[in-house]
């Protein structure tokens, strides 16, 4: 998940926040996210689920105080805007629209 972020990395981008938006729980309070358990979850190695979550949290989409040791990542919740995004990005026939619309542009 790499700074390009080429159409297999944005699929895992895709996967790895609606992942997260169904362990969220109302109201907020910190998961314990295994990092190991969602790389083959997701077919991802650990490295990428910790970039992406990263990413994520960096680019303000979820919230949460990051890598706690080596095995997991301290997770809260989505913010208003991871929130809007999973709504925009969970219906697979919109996603397809999103990425033949915007797809080139990721490349870059």
């Amino acid at each position: 998940m790499s700074r390009g972020v080429p159409g297999g990395e944005v699929e895992a981008l895709r996967a790895l926040l609606l992942a997260l938006e169904n362990v969220q729980r109302s109201p907020p309070e910190p998961i314990f996210v295994a990092v190991g358990e969602l790389a083959r979850r997701l077919q991802r190695s650990r490295s990428e689920i910790i970039e992406g979550l990263d990413m994520l949290a960096g680019l303000n989409f979820i919230e949460g105080p990051g890598a706690y040791r080596e095995s997991d990542w301290l997770f809260r919740r989505l913010t208003r805007r991871g929130e809007a995004l999973a709504e925009l990005i969970r219906d697979p026939d919109d996603w397809r629209e999103a990425l033949e619309t915007y797809g080139p542009f990721l490349a870059r």
